[in-house]
């Protein structure tokens, strides 16, 4: 039995379907701390779009070498876009220079 091939388009929009919800969370978390830190509009969109392309490349990745014994969706969560969402965007933010928490003085 053959299988058909899989265009590279049409498994990046299944990655950007499966993992639409954890995209979304990290760049709400991104718009959040460029708004703390006062950043200008088109930094905030360069950075969250930056990080996003980023994610769905590592995605992509580590769907390719997926070997773990258990599903690849934890409910509505796409498990290889959380990996790169939590290295990709405080790594894009901090970039930016962008400070991910204030430290308090006295």
């Amino acid at each position: 039995m053959e299988q058909d091939p899989v265009l590279l388009s049409e498994l990046f929009l299944l990655i950007l379907f499966l993992g639409s919800i954890t995209f979304l969370l990290g760049a709400v978390f991104q718009s959040y701390i460029l708004w703390k830190n006062k950043k200008p509009i088109w930094t905030s969109l360069t950075v969250i779009i930056l990080t996003r392309i980023l994610s769905i490349i590592g995605s992509f990745y580590i769907w390719a070498f997926w070997q773990l014994p258990f599903d690849i969706m934890f409910l509505f969560i796409f498990l290889p876009a959380v990996l790169p969402e939590l290295i990709f965007s405080p790594l894009v933010l901090m970039l930016f220079g962008n400070k991910l928490h204030k430290i308090k003085t006295k």
